[in-house]
């Protein structure tokens, strides 16, 4: 994966519930917010999952980056999570293949 992978993103509380029937946006479990994440990463060109793994209800690892889906709002006054990149990990990036 390049380096300067461009790891943000956003999704609408509304897109939420349309793409992920099973996920209540305002209730996330770890497992959903790994879900959430994976699956902006892959809509972008270049992405590839080296690995990742479920932390809290509010962030999860990805490529060795511990990511944040933080709820916002945008301009139009709609809820969405928007992808706060928190911090790397050293250790996990060695672990990656």
């Amino acid at each position: 994966m390049p380096e300067d992978f461009d790891y943000s993103a956003s999704i609408t509380s509304m897109d939420v519930r349309e793409t992920f029937p099973s996920i209540d946006p305002e209730n996330l479990s770890e497992k959903d917010v790994l879900e959430i994440l994976l699956y902006l990463f892959k809509q972008k060109p270049g992405f590839v999952d080296r690995g990742h793994e479920l932390n809290n209800r509010d962030t999860a690892w990805v490529n060795a980056y511990l990511f944040r889906l933080k709820p916002t709002t945008d301009d139009d006054g709609m809820d969405r999570f928007m992808v706060e990149t928190v911090g790397s990990s050293m250790d996990k990036m060695a672990e990656l293949s």
